[in-house]
């Protein structure tokens, strides 16, 4: 019962968003050796100061091609002028191309700036560690930085 209304309350929260956000990002990640350069792109919904954003990113390292699936919820704690931190916790499925894929959680501090009333500047910090044994290669240390657009 207590899943079912926690599922209602999420729907709710998505269907009655104020803004729908769409982003692209730049990344670094320091969980591999060497360091991987990333790009991805997100999708996400805000109410209030609660945010829902689902993310893909594509990393390449040699033949090593990871794809990374994200949800990731976040809460706005401060807003400093047109400046707003955020911190954010989430899963994300990893699919490398060469060793088996699994799940993650990850947990790390967002910042946004707003540029104008539609975009903003983003940057992220993240730590990310296996839900699965198998995907324990990728533990460590993901830094973003991107755009987004609401609308």
């Amino acid at each position: 019962m207590k899943l079912k209304l926690a599922l209602a309350a999420l729907l709710f929260a998505v269907g009655t968003a104020q803004a729908v956000e769409l982003g692209v990002t730049a990344n670094r990640d320091y969980s591999q050796t060497p360091d991987r350069n990333g790009w991805g792109i997100t999708v996400g919904q805000k109410t209030g100061k609660i945010g829902l954003t689902g993310g893909f990113e594509r990393y390449t390292q040699g033949t090593n091609d990871t794809n990374r699936y994200s949800l990731v919820a976040g809460y706005d704690v401060a807003t400093f002028g047109d400046l707003t931190i955020t911190p954010k916790v989430g899963v994300a499925y990893v699919d490398p191309t060469t060793t088996a894929s699994g799940w993650q959680g990850t947990v790390g501090v967002g910042a946004s700036y707003a540029l104008t009333k539609n975009v903003a500047l983003t940057a992220d910090y993240r730590y990310q560690t296996a839900l699965q044994t198998r995907v324990d290669g990728f533990n460590g240390n993901v830094i973003s930085g991107g755009l987004k657009y609401s609308f």
